[in-house]
C-alpha cells in the first residue's frame, strides 16, 4: 500500500525556482528517494511539499489513503507528527527549553505536561553532546548544537517517513558518521525516506529510485 500519493500537484515557485506543475508522487515502505534538480529551490521545495509544509495551489494529498485537508493547520498535526523534517529551515520554539521542544509533540497528543524524555533520547543527546544543555532555550545553542537536537526530535518521533536535506551539511562532521549509522537502522525496518544530497557517495549507498525534477517537471527512475 502507498503511504503517500500526491496527485496531480501544483506547487507555486519560490525563490529563484520554476515551481512544480502538475506532478504524481508516491512512496511506499522501503522506498529511498533522492531528489535531484536543476533549481535548489524546486528541490527544496518539493521536500517541504512532501512534509506538508508548502500547500499546494492544486491537486490532492493523501495519507495513507485518507485525503488531507489544508485549510486548517490543526488538521494536519497528526500527519505532520508521522513525518520527520531535517532541513535548514527547520526549527523549534524559541520560548521553549530546548527539553520541552523534543517533549512538545506527547504534550499534545497524550495530553499531559509532566513528562519526561524517554532513555532513548537522553542517550542521544549525550552522544550528540548537548544533554547539559536540555534546559536552555534554542537562542542560547551554538548553531551545530541546534541542527543535533532538531535532528534527534525528528528521530525520535518515530517517523513513518524521513526527509532530510543535505545532511553532509546540516550534520557536524564529526557526527555524520553517527547519523549514517542510526539511518541504516532505520532503512533496515523499511523506512521510506526522501532525502536531498550532493555527496554522490551517500546518494549511491542510500537511494533505490531517483526523483528528477527539471523545469517544473517531475519525474521519478528506480535505480
Amino acid at each position: 500500500m502507498k503511504l503517500i500519493e500526491l496527485s496531480d500537484y501544483t506547487l507555486s515557485p519560490t525563490g529563484q525556482g520554476n515551481g512544480l506543475n502538475r506532478f504524481y508522487f508516491d512512496l511506499s515502505k522501503g522506498d529511498a528517494c533522492s531528489v535531484q534538480a536543476d533549481s535548489p529551490d524546486d528541490a527544496h521545495l518539493f521536500l517541504k511539499a512532501v512534509a506538508m509544509l508548502e500547500h499546494p495551489t492544486k491537486g490532492i494529498y493523501r495519507f495513507m489513503e485518507e485525503k488531507i485537508n489544508f485549510s486548517d493547520h490543526r488538521n494536519l498535526l497528526p500527519y505532520k507528527k508521522k513525518i520527520g523534517y531535517v532541513a535548514a529551515d527547520a526549527s523549534m520554539i524559541s520560548n521553549m527549553s530546548i527539553r520541552e521542544n523534543l517533549l512538545l509533540m506527547r504534550y499534545y497528543f497524550e495530553n499531559s505536561f509532566f513528562l519526561d524524555l524517554s532513555d532513548n533520547v537522553k542517550n542521544l543527546c549525550a552522544v550528540f553532546d548537548i544533554y547539559d544543555k536540555l534546559d536552555i532555550r534554542p537562542g542560547d545553542l551554538r548553531p551545530t548544537e541546534l541542527r543535533s537536537a532538531i535532528v534527534i526530535r525528528e528521530l525520535t518521533k518515530s517517523p513513518d517517513i524521513l526527509l532530510f536535506e543535505r545532511p553532509e551539511g546540516f550534520i557536524r562532521h564529526e557526527k555524520f558518521d553517527l547519523f549514517v549509522k542510526l539511518l541504516k537502522e532505520m532503512l533496515l525496518s523499511g523506512l521510506p525516506v526522501v532525502f536531498i544530497s550532493y555527496h554522490t557517495d551517500f546518494v549511491k549507498e542510500f537511494s533505490n529510485r531517483k526523483i528528477l525534477i527539471s523545469g517544473g517537471k517531475l519525474t521519478t527512475v528506480k535505480n
